[in-house]
């Protein structure tokens, strides 16, 4: 069985930058992060780690193998939904 190792956090900000103190949002926005529920892969770095070690009550941290552009996460937002479009009626 081959382990695959992960190669990117997948970093998502959960929580506003209100009230936070201005170090943190400085390393929010150097980690790419401007929105909540804004999702952005970084490499795993030491330097990224502890990045994100500063900031670990404003984000969620998942490891992933791929780094997903934006268009594919926006496909897999998308919903099925549930029924097909044949044709159009004249």
């Amino acid at each position: 069985m081959s382990s695959i190792i992960p190669k990117f956090f997948k970093v998502t900000q959960l929580k506003s930058t209100i009230a936070v103190p201005i170090k943190k949002k400085q390393t929010l926005q150097r980690l790419g992060l401007h929105k909540r529920h804004q999702v952005v892969y970084q490499k795993i770095t030491p330097q990224q780690a502890g990045m994100i070690a500063s900031v670990k009550e404003l984000v969620k941290v998942e490891l992933s193998v791929e780094e997903k552009s934006k268009d594919q996460l926006r496909e897999e937002r998308k919903s099925d939904p549930g029924f097909v479009v044949v044709s159009k009626r004249r």
